[in-house]
């Protein structure tokens, strides 16, 4: 099936990235579905931004059949996150999703996978952090050049014309770091599929967390995973 597609990630410049992200629509058809999803996944968990506003972070319903039902605690089901199409943040302009990352966070190896094809985004200055927001635009809004390049001082990472006319922009700017001191001190750790927290020794692991804003967007952190200090 035709695709319009985005593929971008934060890189240092010295041979460290952080996740890599695929942004598309499909191209056949009369729908204007977005979707978004981190590319190490490998289509095992998507966000989808339908047409009819309805929206949701989720597990393919393959994967969660195979890897995940009746091993979850908090959920049987294989939506992480449903929520409606949030409200405008200005005439015609509306934010969907952000990921946030920290600027210490940017660290596995260009080696590995392929990158050939991701679209750089610089890493925040340190103590900073990096916001790739994406935002929808009505096909009747004016944008100059893209959302937030002279309020926020965003740049583009890139942009997808939908069938129906609106379009969906990639950009990013650098903000403050998250404060954490207002996250759960401790959580739950739930280890399935065979896993155990030995698996966490591994190197170049990375971890979402997943969030909500008061302007009705969801976010995602990403984080890389740290080897317990002895």
């Amino acid at each position: 099936m035709a695709k319009k597609s985005l593929r971008f990630g934060i890189q240092d410049g010295e041979g460290k990235r952080a996740a890599t992200w695929k942004l598309w629509t499909e191209t056949s058809g009369d729908n204007s579905e977005v979707y978004l999803t981190c590319r190490a996944l490998g289509g095992v968990l998507k966000s989808s931004l339908h047409q009819s506003g309805s929206w949701h972070t989720a597990y393919s319903p393959v994967a969660f059949e195979k890897l995940l039902k009746g091993q979850l605690i908090a959920t049987q089901n294989r939506f992480i996150q449903q929520w409606p199409k949030p409200n405008e943040i200005a005439p015609g302009i509306t934010l969907a999703f952000r990921i946030v990352t920290p600027w210490s966070a940017v660290s596995n190896s260009m080696e590995v996978g392929n990158h050939s094809k991701v679209k750089r985004v610089e890493n925040a200055p340190e103590g900073k952090a990096t916001e790739i927001d994406i935002l929808y635009s009505k096909s009747t809004t004016i944008v100059t050049d893209w959302p937030g390049k002279n309020s926020m001082r965003t740049r583009l990472i890139g942009s997808i014309t939908l069938n129906n006319g609106e379009t969906v922009w990639a950009v990013y700017w650098v903000v403050n770091m998250p404060n954490f001191e207002s996250w759960p001190k401790t959580v739950n750790m739930n280890y399935f599929n065979g896993c155990s927290k030995e698996d966490l020794k591994e190197d170049g692991l990375r971890m979402l967390v997943f969030g909500s804003e008061p302007d009705g967007s969801r976010v995602m952190y990403d984080f890389a995973v740290l080897k317990e200090s002895k």
